[in-house]
């Protein structure tokens, strides 16, 4: 079987930005490499690159292309649906995943993937030169911790709950059973843009997993500065 050319890293003449984002679905990929707590989980995503389907994500064999990368392992994310109004950010190399084209645009510790897909409400740390904006007058779902740590809905899916849509997820704190004592869900239409730059936090971003598999990206969690304001 013929190799792919894996080379994770930004390319600086590949910047993508994407506007009117908000309610399109997202496809990309995870390609795990490494043993231990030496892995990454380096992360591929088709927005701005390819255009994403309903059935776009089923087009991949994550077997068959975990043979075509020389890698142990790749996890396919198939049907998870931006909150998110306008997505700028750095990419890397870009590689036709058996018909889907996607761009690397940056990497995790696999374990703290792996945890996060078993465990909810679990903080982690991913590494993208990234830039997501709310527009003022959109709806935001967040999740306020009583230290003021608020976390951001970027995106949702349906893998849970599969009749969540962007109209009734202002209604998803009533389906809450396991928040983390004294977590609010909250529903709140901004007065201004909302920007989550990692240029303002070295490219580090905070993100969460609920307990429906929604992602979720911090303001103002222990020291990430990503945000221009907590909402």
């Amino acid at each position: 079987m013929e190799k792919l050319n894996f080379k994770p890293g930004f390319n600086v003449y590949n910047r993508i930005s994407v506007k009117n984002y908000r309610d399109q679905i997202i496809c990309g990929a995870a390609v795990i490499v490494g043993n231990g707590t030496n892995a990454r989980a380096h992360l591929h995503s088709a927005t701005g690159i390819s255009e994403v389907l309903p059935g776009t994500g089923n087009l991949i064999d994550r077997v068959k292309l975990a043979e075509e990368l020389d890698v142990d392992l790749v996890l396919i994310n198939r049907g998870r649906i931006s909150t998110v109004d306008e997505m700028n950010y750095q990419g890397g190399y870009v590689a036709n995943f058996q018909g889907v084209k996607m761009t690397w645009f940056g990497f995790m510790i696999a374990g703290d993937l792996f945890n996060q897909l078993k465990n909810p409400y679990q903080p982690a740390l991913i590494f993208r030169n990234s830039n997501w904006i709310w527009y003022a007058k959109s709806e935001v779902f967040l999740l306020r911790e009583p230290a003021g740590t608020v976390w951001v809905m970027n995106e949702y899916t349906r893998d849970v709950l599969m009749d969540l849509a962007i109209d009734n997820l202002r209604d998803l704190g009533k389906r809450y059973k396991n928040l983390p004592e004294g977590w609010k869900f909250e529903v709140k239409i901004l007065t201004e843009d909302l920007s989550l730059d990692t240029a303002r936090s070295d490219g580090w971003a905070s993100v969460l997993r609920d307990e429906f598999g929604c992602t979720f990206q911090a303001c103002g969690y222990d020291k990430d500065t990503s945000a221009n304001y907590i909402p």
